[in-house]
């Protein structure tokens, strides 16, 4: 059986109109049957029980629906059936990153190679899974506004603009000490962004960490940093492209298995587009 899970309150509704085309489609590409079911009446445990191995299941979403279900699948055991991703909605980081890997007739992506070891973040005495990456600064606060306009009704909400009005209104870079796999100990005055990535893209395209590998187990740390507003206003449409890592005076990056960071003042940090409000320091790692 090939099971279709959606949420029926993502991207307003709209991924819940879909499903009855989306279950004929996949009937004919996968050539059997196709069962909906909502994310909202699933608990895994249960239903995992009864999962066959030739099963199929089919997750309807993008990185907030991948955030949500690794933090509630038993990804630390073997999964009991295959499971992939029917990329939908506006948050398609992790399909940036494994494009590759996407079936051009099924649209579909297999996920159980990319859910095996993922590496956590602690924070604020809670522990997540993510798949993508996590930042702390400028990103997270900008998440944390997006965030604060959707709870008041607005849809229209544009990153970039938001980003932009933080950076030169209201956000005070703090000072971050960051450490690497317990080596030395860094000090940037003026952090916009220390981030820890698994993939290579976060926030809508942002190629954060162009050398960053899948499966490496190692974790990229970047910390974007040093420049006045104007100087990092202008260094933030290379992060589209990843040149950004060449500007070696504003912009530290290094690998390792553990990635600690302290900010001298509560900012937002983003777990693949998660926010979690006024936090000072995260410990992120990867076994």
């Amino acid at each position: 059986m090939n099971y279709l899970f959606y949420n029926p309150l993502a991207d307003a509704g709209k991924d819940q109109e879909k499903i009855p085309s989306l279950v004929e489609e996949l009937k004919v590409s996968l050539g059997g049957e196709v069962e909906a079911r909502s994310l909202l009446e699933l608990v895994w445990d249960e239903f995992l029980k009864n999962v066959q191995p030739e099963d199929r299941i089919i997750l309807l979403g993008g990185d907030g629906t991948l955030n949500y279900q690794i933090n509630h699948l038993p990804v630390d055991e073997e999964l009991p059936c295959d499971f992939y991703l029917y990329p939908s909605g506006t948050g398609n980081d992790f399909l940036n990153d494994v494009k590759a890997s996407q079936d051009p007739k099924t649209k579909l992506v297999k996920l159980n190679e990319f859910l095996r070891n993922l590496p956590v973040v602690e924070v604020k005495g809670k522990t997540y899974r993510f798949i993508n990456g996590i930042g702390f600064g400028i990103d997270g606060e900008c998440c944390k506004k997006a965030d604060e306009m959707k709870e008041a009704g607005e849809t229209n909400i544009d990153y970039s603009k938001i980003t932009i009005h933080l950076l030169m209104k209201s956000f005070v870079p703090p000072l971050a000490t960051v450490r690497v796999d317990n080596g030395e100990i860094k000090t940037f005055k003026k952090t916009y962004i220390s981030a820890a990535m698994n993939g290579k893209y976060y926030g809508g395209g942002m190629m954060v960490a162009p050398e960053q590998e899948r499966g490496s187990n190692l974790l990229s740390c970047v910390v974007i940093h040093g420049k006045g507003k104007l100087g990092t206003l202008l260094l933030f449409p290379s992060l589209f492209k990843g040149t950004h890592v060449k500007k070696k005076k504003a912009v530290y990056t290094v690998q390792g298995k553990l990635i600690e960071v302290t900010f001298d003042r509560p900012t937002a940090l983003q777990i693949d587009g998660d926010v979690v409000p006024d936090v000072t320091s995260y410990r992120a790692y990867i076994r």
